[in-house]
């Protein structure tokens, strides 16, 4: 998912899901004072999906350190959530951050940490303060998830070309079954939609966002931008449950997918453990996002998607970093791949056991992936980008009115650098 990066969610804006490691029993002599002792560590963070996992690696790094727990919270609007508790001076000790919060001197620097070096490495070209602040937890693929039960079931394939989701399309929709699953209640899953098709743009130019900070190229003068705004409209969009997209949230999309009312969904791979837990019968596949008819053109999205930081104002460094370096070994990496079925960040982690894991990793090993080019954005343009591509998919701008917000939005918002 985005990174905002799916557990139950509790209704209040402010409620948290809390995933916390083992208690002392109240009932024991010693529980008053062993309590007295504990060190708690706070860590939010937008994971939603396979919330067991927190509770495991809390587990097992308490039965090492008896006087530390852990408590993790997935809050139902992260990025409120998040300032609200900065503004009320009780930030996290650690959490998923951002660029903006680095820049800002919000985070400690992890530079020199050893267990750095056991994991795969994660940059984001607009941390202008020197310095490394970004764990890089877990890592996903960004495609089409594919549901080869019901592909199977009409005689097709998996998709490769735009031709070929013509064709899924035309034999799906005499079947009374959407091709692709749309869960726009959720708005960020319509976001979501674009970033497979980042490839379009940044595969054949991966400096892109140099070369549009340096004003050499823009939106407007890049035709693959077209495309990218063309597949997810023409397409995503408009070979899914259109009409009701907007009545159905992700987890709906993801039972969609699993319930065999559709066959693709548009999505990260950790969506494939939700899609899983409704029907562990379906056999799903994962595809890049085709933007053309060439299928040696094909891009998947390989990318950190979970991070960890620690707050510079935290009241336990020490133990913090302590929890970063637990995270950082063999045994809560497979902790992690096992639950989530998501790649863990560590050098040499075992895969996860899944046909999706094994397409993403067959584009990976021929080099042909690309990471999250909206890293290397200007702080906050982001959200100007989702909106504005947003619009351009529901009718609300055509091509030149989409390219010329975007370098407008990107002009103003370089400025926060």
């Amino acid at each position: 998912m985005k990174k905002r990066l799916s557990c139950a969610a509790l209704s209040a804006a402010a409620a948290a899901v809390i995933v916390t490691g083992c208690l002392w029993a109240a009932d024991e002599p010693e529980a008053d004072a062993l309590e007295e002792e504990q060190i708690v560590l706070h860590v939010m963070h937008n994971k939603q999906e396979a919330p067991e996992t927190y509770h495991k690696l809390a587990e097992a790094f308490h039965q090492k350190y008896p006087d530390i727990t852990v408590e993790y919270e997935v809050p139902t609007d992260f990025d409120l959530e998040l300032q609200k508790r900065m503004n009320r001076g009780e930030t996290p000790d650690i959490y998923t951050a951002s660029p903006v919060q680095a820049n800002a001197g919000l985070l400690l620097d992890l530079s020199g940490q050893e267990f750095l070096a056991r994991m795969r490495p994660v940059h984001y070209d607009t941390v202008t303060r020197p310095g490394e602040y970004f764990f890089p937890m877990g890592y996903s693929g960004a495609g089409i998830i594919c549901n080869e039960t019901v592909l199977a079931r009409y005689g097709l394939e998996l998709p490769r070309t735009l031709r070929d989701l013509e064709d899924i399309h035309d034999t799906l929709s005499r079947n009374n079954v959407y091709t692709f699953a749309l869960g726009f209640k959720d708005l960020w899953t319509a976001h979501y939609c674009f970033r497979p098709a980042y490839y379009a743009v940044y595969a054949g130019q991966p400096d892109w966002n140099s070369l549009r900070y340096e004003d050499k190229v823009s939106f407007s003068d890049t035709p693959g931008w077209k495309t990218v705004g063309d597949v997810v409209k023409d397409y995503v969009y408009a070979y899914g449950n259109t009409d009701t997209a907007f009545e159905r949230g992700y987890m709906d999309a993801c039972n969609m997918l699993a319930q065999n009312r559709a066959a693709l969904l548009v999505q990260g791979s950790w969506a494939a453990a939700i899609i899983e837990d409704y029907n562990s019968n379906t056999t799903l596949r994962m595809v890049p996002l085709p933007v053309s008819d060439d299928p040696d053109e094909n891009v998947i999205n390989f990318y950190c998607d979970y991070s960890l930081s620690v707050s510079a104002d935290t009241e336990h460094p020490k133990e913090s970093l302590l929890y970063l370096d637990f995270l950082a070994s063999e045994e809560a990496a497979e902790i992690y791949v096992k639950n989530t079925g998501s790649f863990s960040g560590l050098i040499g982690a075992p895969m996860p056991d899944s046909s999706i894991a094994q397409d993403i990793m067959a584009y990976v090993d021929a080099g042909k992936y690309i990471g999250n080019p909206s890293d290397g954005w200007p702080p906050y343009f982001y959200t100007d980008a989702e909106r504005i591509l947003a619009e351009y998919m529901f009718g609300g701008r055509d091509y030149e009115e989409m390219t010329e917000a975007l370098d407008s939005a990107w002009d103003m918002r370089s400025g926060d650098l």
